[in-house]
């Protein structure tokens, strides 16, 4: 063991659960440890120092406390799976899904979709209908095969 890896470890109290970095730590409350000149998370330089790799992703901590360090607490993986394993634990909530009309950038209304979807039916061009309401004829295109505007593509199958 090194000099570097014998001062990490002496820095640490374990316990029957979560091995505790009793270091310094970052605002976030997360252990930090400084090795030839370069700060590291001290449970990524845990993680590194027992399985050999420096992890490319997030670590997860299954226990959920910041300090604890103990390797197999820990995984690697990504942001994604860090998010959902927060939100799976009760923490956070998922962003709120602005679609249709509730979407800022919207410029059509359902009852719009719906005439664009009739007008199609009826014979009109895709192209005809974009120039009508100023869109990309790829978007009214997206729009009568129900590839946007789902939700009133749904109401239109669930009334027909």
């Amino acid at each position: 063991m090194t000099d570097a890896q014998e001062a990490f470890w002496s820095r640490v109290h374990k316990t029957d659960t979560c091995w505790k970095w009793t270091g310094g730590t970052r605002g976030n409350g997360y252990g930090t440890y400084w090795v030839d000149g370069k700060r590291y998370y001290a449970h990524r330089y845990s993680y590194y120092l027992t399985y050999g790799v420096m992890p490319a992703g997030v670590i997860l901590h299954h226990c959920d406390n910041p300090i604890c360090i103990r390797p197999d607490h820990l995984s690697d993986g990504t942001q994604a799976d860090n998010v959902l394993d927060m939100w799976a634990k009760g923490r956070g909530s998922a962003p709120p899904l602005h679609v249709g009309e509730a979407h800022h950038q919207t410029r059509l209304t359902a009852a719009d979709i719906l005439r664009i979807r009739t007008r199609y039916t009826a014979g009109a061009s895709q192209q005809a209908l974009a120039d009508q309401y100023g869109l990309a004829r790829s978007t009214v295109g997206k729009i009568v095969r129900g590839q946007s505007w789902r939700h009133v593509h749904a109401q239109t199958k669930a009334a027909a």
